[in-house]
């Protein structure tokens, strides 16, 4: 009974329109994303495959079809003209999300257009309706940012295994690069891809110190750009490179030791952020299927909006403050 009366209201079905919206974008991004991420991979093969050997030029995969070229062309105009473009690109690439920035800024702006159709469904004021589409459009840069950062984490705990794999080669008798190249092949992704990247840019002349510090750059994270600036001081000095490996193998090791001992420490903490985060929202939410008009009354009214409005910048501040308690850079 509470079930039927609650999905039959306009919250209700307002809830249904967004969480079905929601799972679309999902499904379309998994079966358009993934087919082009298979392309632009095939593609990547075939230059590797290729690369140092002088041959027909290879075609560039196209962009992905799921959204018309003309629609993209201007979205891509759009970012570039804002200035930040190439930016995008690069944050993409480094989370290896298969859409490019006139994508992904199309993307951007058909959830704003959803969110405030929903919005409007369901509040019925064009200010809110605009606010729910701000969110809304904000998504898929949430998204972003943790794709960049998980693929980040795992090519990070990857870093020691991968130095230890060129030490091991480079006492083997192995030149630095054919090093680089048994790497590319003994490591599982994501590091595989980024170092069968730089073997191939080496191969086709670009210097060995460039080529590293572009990996770095690209994914992001600031123990490889200390392993990469140890490589290359090492390389130009001289030296037994296989032992400096080694010790900055064994010093990741320790810092990801540390790391897990601070995640265990903090889980009460964050978990206790996680329930003061959705404790408003689930509230809100059993107090519009309990009493609406109660709940209504914060978006009909001066007065209650200058309150709801003030709740969300009390609950970002409450977000952060909490963030930088439970975050420890190590």
């Amino acid at each position: 009974m509470f079930a039927t009366s609650f999905w039959g209201t306009s919250s209700g079905l307002g809830i249904a329109l967004g969480l079905s919206f929601l799972a679309l974008l999902a499904l379309a991004w998994l079966l358009f994303g993934t087919a082009a991420r298979a392309r632009a991979d095939r593609a990547m093969a075939t230059r590797m495959r290729v690369a140092g050997r002088v041959t027909a030029p290879v075609d560039e995969p196209g962009q992905s079809s799921w959204i018309p070229e003309q629609v993209t062309k201007f979205g891509t105009r759009f970012a570039q003209a804002s200035g930040f473009g190439d930016a995008l690109d690069l944050r993409l690439e480094a989370a290896g999300v298969p859409v490019r920035s006139g994508e992904f800024v199309v993307l951007s702006v058909c959830a704003l257009i959803a969110g405030a159709v929903v919005g409007f469904a369901i509040l019925q004021n064009p200010l809110l309706a605009l606010v729910v589409g701000a969110a809304c459009a904000a998504g898929p840069w949430f998204a972003l940012r943790f794709a960049l950062k998980r693929r980040a984490d795992k090519l990070r705990e990857q870093l020691p295994e991968v130095l230890t794999i060129l030490a091991s080669s480079l006492r083997a008798g192995h030149s630095f690069l054919q090093a680089l190249d048994t790497v590319s092949k003994e490591i599982s992704e994501p590091a595989a891809g980024e170092f069968i990247r730089v073997v191939a840019e080496i191969r086709l002349g670009r210097p060995v110190e460039e080529a590293l510090g572009a990996m770095a750059e690209r994914v992001g994270s600031d123990d490889f750009r200390w392993a990469v600036l140890a490589v290359n001081i090492q390389r130009e000095v001289g030296g037994n490179l296989a032992e400096i490996l080694d010790i900055v193998a064994d010093t990741l090791r320790e810092r990801a030791t540390m790391r897990r001992q601070i995640l265990v420490l903090t889980a009460e903490g964050r978990l206790s952020a996680y329930v003061l985060i959705a404790l408003p929202f689930a509230i809100a939410l059993y107090m519009t299927a309990v009493n609406p008009e109660y709940v209504k009354l914060l978006v009909t009214t001066t007065l209650g909006l200058i309150m709801s409005g003030s709740a969300a910048v009390l609950l970002v501040a409450g977000v952060l403050w909490m963030r930088k308690i439970v975050n420890i850079d190590v």
